[in-house]
């Protein structure tokens, strides 16, 4: 949502038509309600077949796993992205390194180990100061925060240290030292332990003398997925930056946005998969090439894995 406020401050026809919520449904404009837009642009999504803005790694490389199928599946995948990449904007940071979702390991510089570490937002914001098009700050309080810790910016830099800080300060530095980027970058370099607390408590206090429900948890993620939160979010944000409302039909529209499942997904572990998997996962991988969004996303409860969501 930050990313795409921003993008819209700079680009006066750009405009937000649907929101993903949670992995699960959409919620679209009714313009739009029966098919997607043929200029459609994915801010912090991934597919081949649309334009895309996002932080994710999403080709699988070259291991060669032992399920021959599987193998091939994935190789035409990448083939799908790379050609794609040569015929769309692909702003994927992941794509430019040749980082490669099967290595999760350290002894290799295009390991998922070493990918892209932040949110889309950082890399939106290096992007629009190095083509001549930079948003505006005229908040100096919160703005550079929520910048900075969009997908847990903040505390990635100091938990994965030996990653973040090579890309946030080859962006800073790719830009010029005078640059909205580098201001971020140097404002989490040099914070403070609890500089970035302090300011989350600091809107919560506001918002509480305010008597506003709240938008953002403790995390400054959002505080709930449903379209009044999201509401309140974008008028918020707007009312901070100054940035003109991104919404198709304005903000106060969304009550009469349109609300529907995503027309598939899929999950393709990367490691364990069986000869009785094999053909399911191969189907999931094809079916990924009309996907909303598809990624590789590593770590986590249920272990590395292939995913992605359909649209409308």
């Amino acid at each position: 949502m930050v990313s795409a406020t921003m993008l819209a401050s700079v680009a006066p026809e750009w405009e937000c038509v649907a929101f993903v919520v949670g992995s699960t449904k959409l919620l679209i404009h009714p313009s739009v309600a029966t098919a997607a837009p043929s200029d459609l642009v994915a801010v912090d999504l991934f597919s081949p077949g649309h334009d895309s803005i996002s932080n994710h790694v999403v080709k699988y490389g070259e291991k060669r796993i032992r399920l021959t199928g599987l193998r091939n599946a994935y190789q035409v995948w990448d083939q799908a992205v790379d050609q794609a990449s040569a015929q769309r904007l692909m702003a994927v940071p992941s794509i430019w390194a040749g980082t490669q979702g099967c290595y999760e390991d350290a002894d290799r510089p295009t390991s998922s180990k070493y990918k892209y570490p932040l949110g889309s937002a950082q890399i939106l914001l290096a992007m629009l100061e190095a083509s001549g098009h930079p948003p505006k700050f005229f908040d100096r309080h919160y703005l550079p925060w929520l910048v900075a810790n969009c997908d847990g910016g903040v505390s990635t830099y100091t938990k994965y240290a030996f990653n973040a800080r090579i890309w946030w300060a080859t962006m800073a530095g790719a830009v010029g030292p005078a640059s909205l980027t580098e201001q971020v970058f140097r404002l989490v370099d040099d914070m403070r332990p609890h500089e970035f607390l302090d300011t989350v408590n600091a809107l919560d206090r506001e918002r509480r003398a305010a008597g506003i429900a709240s938008w953002l948890n403790d995390d400054w993620n959002l505080a709930g997925s449903d379209r009044h939160t999201l509401a309140r979010t974008l008028r918020w944000l707007c009312e901070l930056t100054g940035w003109r409302d991104p919404v198709r039909g304005g903000i106060e529209g969304l009550d009469s946005w349109v609300e529907q499942p995503v027309n598939g997904k899929g999950e393709i572990p990367l490691s364990g998969a069986t000869s009785a998997d094999e053909q399911t996962y191969i189907a999931s991988i094809g079916n990924a090439g009309h996907a909303l969004n598809a990624n590789f996303y590593h770590g986590g409860f249920s272990g590395s894995r292939f995913n992605w969501i359909g649209g409308w």
